[in-house]
């Protein structure tokens, strides 16, 4: 009888002690999409926001933040390719090549837990303050390569970058990089 006990409870237990290891809560008031007939009837998310608590710990695939689908304005890509690299979370596409005429493209996210925006580096170009549907980023287009990266602040003391390379130019990569975020990234960040 003690023995069919403790198959009984053991579950449960273990079930109740996860469950509320998963509950979180985030500090801020909850607001609903806002919905106008302006805009066809579809739902828009709140404006965002850049600063206070927050972070990006939540972000566990960096491929939610870029998807294929995202791209597709820039031709075909292969699938994303998702790891770890020096404790960030990176996930890039590589664009399909149909003929050497063709220019290669790199686009990519990387969520840096642990980086703040105002430590990104500078690249040889210098670092530029930019907008990016509210929140305060910064841009560092290469001068060694081709490329450019935006980071985009999340709460305090952590960011996503993304990241643009093998293009024509850094004032290319830099172009598409801030209508990526804009349009792909910076909506599907955590707010607050």
């Amino acid at each position: 009888m003690k023995l069919l006990l403790v198959r009984v409870l053991l579950p449960v237990v273990a079930g109740g002690a996860l469950l509320a290891g998963c509950t979180t809560t985030q500090p801020g008031t909850a607001s609903p999409a806002t919905t106008s007939a302006a805009n066809g009837g579809e739902t828009s998310a709140p404006e965002s926001s850049a600063t206070g608590g927050g972070g990006t710990q939540s972000i566990t695939d960096p491929c939610t933040l870029l998807e294929m689908g995202d791209l597709t304005t820039y031709g075909e890509f292969k699938e994303p390719e998702n790891k770890t690299l020096g404790g960030a979370r990176v996930c890039k596409y590589q664009k399909k090549i149909a003929s050497a005429s063709e220019t290669s493209m790199v686009i990519g996210v990387t969520v840096r837990d642990t980086a703040r925006v105002d430590q990104v580096r500078d690249q040889g170009a210098g670092v530029a303050d930019r907008d990016v549907n509210g929140r305060k980023a910064k841009e560092a287009p290469e001068t060694a390569g081709v490329g450019c990266t935006l980071a985009l602040p999340v709460g305090d003391s952590s960011r996503v970058d993304v990241l643009v390379t093998s293009v024509e130019s850094s004032d290319q990569a830099c172009q598409i990089a801030e209508t990526v975020a804009k349009a792909a990234v910076e909506p599907r960040l955590p707010k607050g």
